[in-house]
């Protein structure tokens, strides 16, 4: 049986409406690029904050058209004359962010089983950061019910659609170096190496929960007929802003923090291969690519171009020693589950030890013919022929002597060859 206050708020309402939409969107959202955040729990929740940058806005504009309506001519004494003239609006404000927040929790804990949660992960930053994506749909529909008290309702909606969408690009591009509440994520590329600084988060809670809640009790008055600010909201929205302002340059600036752990999910196979546990489902194949080419490698005597290691890299781990390979899973990996034998063959070739690689100008080109030569030579032996036309620089298939010769220099870090 359909409850009375629900079917009153879909035949009153546009805010619970707006669930059909977000639903469309979160299901976006979930399918695309095949799903690449899979795994990683801190890249999931991060991810499904990509939606927000569109159902923000669209909440705000609803919210807007509720409370504008709440406030026209024939409706607003009905709100003004009751003892708590804000309760009409915070009822309106529940119905337009409440299903949607259900619909958005929902998606997060669907992406968390689908994905996996390996190893242990933090579920108390997990859990705040979810947290403050919720706190942020609240917040968008305060300040639409905010401006809906103002104007009409289509002038309402439009402008808290245009200036919530506004406010992301000020509030939360993630690149001005201070603090921004609207820094809600939205990662398109692994996390892997970063977890979620605590004070950042605590910061972001604070700020939403208190200027929502100013924005969501902002009194309003009629003076000859027209919808005016109070004395008290007049206020309230000049501090409102001044937090904003004072907010960025005093609360905490970095909303990541580094955690260079290696991986730790390692095969007794020599070479060992490691990767991280949200990876498990490359290791098959990774495990294979790996066996191939070393087997191959060694067999036609180049046992120079098998290292004693491979390592898979995160965004802030890195190799350390020439004995130790470095492994990127690409991004068409994330999104295809295929880690091909070309991506083996270049980790197994290329000196990720050295500091040249992690530099703006990087090793240079003449270092990158030498490198061609030796990724051709090690697929050479595993039958794999590689097209020179495909490269910058053609590679040739080099001897047992050349590869050694070349793999003494990478492990002092010289990179490119000496003339003679």
């Amino acid at each position: 049986m359909t409850s009375p206050r629900l079917l009153y708020a879909l035949n009153t309402l546009i805010g619970p409406w707006m669930t059909l939409p977000v639903a469309v969107l979160e299901a976006m959202n979930f399918l695309q690029r095949g799903m690449p955040w899979r795994g990683e729990t801190l890249w999931t929740v991060d991810w499904f904050a990509i939606a927000l940058f569109i159902i923000g806005p669209l909440l705000a504009g609803a919210a807007a058209v509720d409370a504008s309506r709440l406030s026209r001519a024939g409706n607003i004494h009905l709100v003004l004359a009751t003892r708590r003239p804000y309760r009409p609006y915070l009822r309106a404000a529940a119905w337009c962010a409440g299903p949607v927040l259900v619909v958005h929790l929902l998606t997060i804990a669907a992406a968390l089983i689908i994905g996996g949660v390996p190893g242990n992960p933090p579920w108390p930053a997990l859990t705040a950061a979810v947290a403050v994506q919720c706190l942020a749909v609240y917040w968008y529909v305060a300040i639409g019910s905010a401006i809906g008290r103002l104007a009409g309702p289509l002038m309402a909606g439009a402008t808290a659609a245009v200036f919530t969408f506004t406010l992301m690009h000020l509030l939360g591009s993630g690149s001005s170096g201070r603090f921004e509440p609207l820094a809600l994520g939205g990662a398109t590329v692994s996390r892997l190496g970063y977890q979620y600084a605590p004070g950042y988060l605590m910061a972001q809670t604070v700020f939403f929960t208190l200027t929502g809640a100013a924005l969501l009790l902002l009194p309003i008055r009629l003076r000859s007929g027209r919808r005016t600010l109070t004395a008290a909201a007049t206020l309230t929205l000049v501090l409102l802003a001044a937090t904003v302002i004072a907010a960025q340059h005093t609360l905490p600036a970095r909303r990541l923090v580094t955690d260079a752990a290696p991986p730790t999910d390692c095969t007794t196979t020599a070479p060992a291969v490691c990767l991280y546990p949200e990876h498990a489902r490359f290791r098959g194949q990774i495990n294979r690519h790996v066996a191939t080419l070393t087997a191959a490698a060694r067999s036609h005597g180049y046992a120079a171009l098998i290292p004693e290691r491979v390592e898979e890299l995160s965004r802030t781990h890195c190799v350390r020693s020439p004995h130790v390979s470095g492994l990127q899973i690409s991004a068409d990996a994330y999104a295809t589950d295929e880690v091909s034998l070309e991506e083996v063959a270049s980790a197994l070739t290329r000196p990720l030890h050295c500091p040249d690689f992690y530099t703006d100008t990087g090793p240079g080109p003449a270092y990158w013919q030498r490198e061609f030569s030796l990724y051709a030579t090690l697929l050479h032996t595993a039958g794999v022929r590689v097209d020179p036309h495909e490269f910058p620089a053609a590679p040739r298939i080099l001897t047992p002597t050349e590869v050694q010769g070349i793999k003494n220099d990478y492990a002092a870090c010289r990179l490119v060859e000496k003339p003679a």
